[in-house]
């Protein structure tokens, strides 16, 4: 379910790198005002790292024509920038272009075969696009390898999520154990154990995690609402059933969930 995006912020905010982009300082207190040029090879990668955070703020704004050129634009700077190619990945696997999404995680593999973001996101990529829970663990077992990495509790969800989809619930409850250890307000990881009880067969504990995460977001999303409509339709609650159908025809008329629930998705995925 989930991508990591902690690692845009290890990027320079746009105004400082363009502040700094074109300077060095040479040493310290009177010599504080003296700069030399970067060297050329320092302005491009600057310029990768100015461009791939222009992309990252045009994806946060649903921009994903601006991102996509922006994008390229830091690529041909820096080829060998793995952020970038995270990013031209990420930016293609929400446009469903899944070739590209998948040459751009192999490129950023390569230059980063250790990277924990990098390895997540490509663990969910496999999982959850691909379908291929059991070629995912791996890389989520990389990312976690990795003690810098801000977001265990990411990677402990996804595993969660992966052991699931291979009917592993009681190794996915562990991992979900383990991602609400690290982070407690981590909510998502209600929704999913709420997902795992409802292929369980025990409707109640999955109604009771449903209602846990829906006191604690502000809007349901589509993925949400479906999941809420099938929990009702399975306690045979056709009123709520009903509430969950109508919200996603009025918020998400044209959504995956939405036509999955019009073609009788009352079975789970």
């Amino acid at each position: 379910m989930l991508m990591n995006f902690r690692f845009l912020q290890t990027v320079l905010p746009l105004a400082g790198a363009l502040a700094l982009a074109g300077c060095v300082t040479e040493g310290t207190g009177a010599n504080l005002t003296k700069f030399k040029p970067l060297s050329s090879q320092q302005r491009t990668a600057d310029a990768a790292r100015i461009k791939t955070q222009l992309a990252i703020e045009y994806m946060n704004t649903g921009d994903y024509r601006a991102a996509t050129a922006s994008i390229e634009e830091a690529l041909k700077n820096d080829r060998k920038y793995d952020m970038a190619w995270l990013t031209r990945a990420q930016i293609f696997q929400y446009l469903k272009v899944y070739e590209k999404a998948e040459a751009s995680f192999k490129e950023a593999l390569k230059l980063s075969p250790a990277g924990a973001e990098i390895n997540n996101n490509y663990g969910w990529f496999l999982c959850s696009v691909r379908n291929n829970p059991v070629a995912a663990l791996p890389y989520f077992d990389k990312a976690l390898a990795d003690p810098t990495y801000p977001a265990p509790e990411v990677a402990n969800l996804n595993k969660g999520i992966c052991n699931a989809k291979l009917h592993k619930y009681d190794e996915a409850e562990g991992f979900f154990e383990r991602a609400l250890g690290i982070n407690p307000d981590f909510v998502a990881v209600l929704k999913e154990r709420a997902r795992l009880w409802l292929e369980r067969g025990n409707i109640k504990e999955a109604d009771r995690f449903f209602r846990q995460y829906q006191s604690r977001v502000d809007v349901l999303g589509a993925d949400d609402l479906l999941l809420g409509w099938r929990i009702a339709r399975a306690e045979e609650d056709t009123h709520k059933a009903y509430e969950y159908e109508a919200t996603l025809r009025e918020h998400y008329p044209y959504s995956h969930e939405l036509n999955t629930i019009i073609k009788g998705g009352g079975n789970h995925e």
